[in-house]
């Protein structure tokens, strides 16, 4: 008996020629691991979009509560009545001009100056409210909101100064 000795041109032309290939095993592998880093990536990029969004709207409210405060104090009472979403309150426009208030925030809807307003029952001397206009709704993610309201005070939507108000839109309270 013979051994066997494979033909050369028994073996693939690509073969014979020194082309390389992958093959499906190998394929397969490196589809598996670029859908593991995936799924490792997509909750990370997930968490940072949430905090970028929270920090964003952190940062408006701090800055329309020194422009409101200083209007106060200027004028010894917050600035007057209730203003439409995304419109600048009366006698504020040239605190907010150069301000995000009359855009879309960050998590959805407008800034709205909600002064002296009952809101879950309870009375507020001055409140900033996150409200939905039309297409353009806040939303109602509540890990999103729990994260903002860890971010202002103390992680609970219903003390604090970040609160869910009528139709469960965020109030920032300036003044009880």
């Amino acid at each position: 008996m013979t051994p066997f000795t494979p033909n050369s041109s028994l073996l693939p032309a690509r073969r014979r020629r020194g082309e390389a290939g992958f093959t499906l095993i190998e394929l397969s592998v490196v589809v598996f691991i670029i859908s593991v880093l995936a799924a490792l990536a997509v909750p990370a990029i997930k968490k940072t979009n949430l905090e970028a969004r929270s920090a964003a709207v952190v940062n408006d409210l701090r800055v329309f509560t020194g422009a409101l405060q200083s209007y106060a104090h200027e004028y010894g009472d917050w600035p007057p009545g209730n203003s439409e979403p995304g419109v600048f309150p009366p006698g504020m426009e040239g605190y907010l001009r150069a301000t995000n208030w009359q855009r879309p925030t960050p998590i959805g809807g407008l800034y709205t100056w909600s002064p002296n307003t009952v809101q879950q029952g309870e009375r507020y001397r001055s409140a900033i409210v996150i409200s939905s206009v039309a297409e353009n709704v806040v939303s109602a993610d509540r890990i999103q909101l729990a994260d903002l309201d860890r971010r202002i005070d103390d992680a609970s939507l219903e003390t604090g100064n970040l609160r869910l108000g009528f139709r469960n839109y965020p109030v920032y309270v300036i003044e009880h």
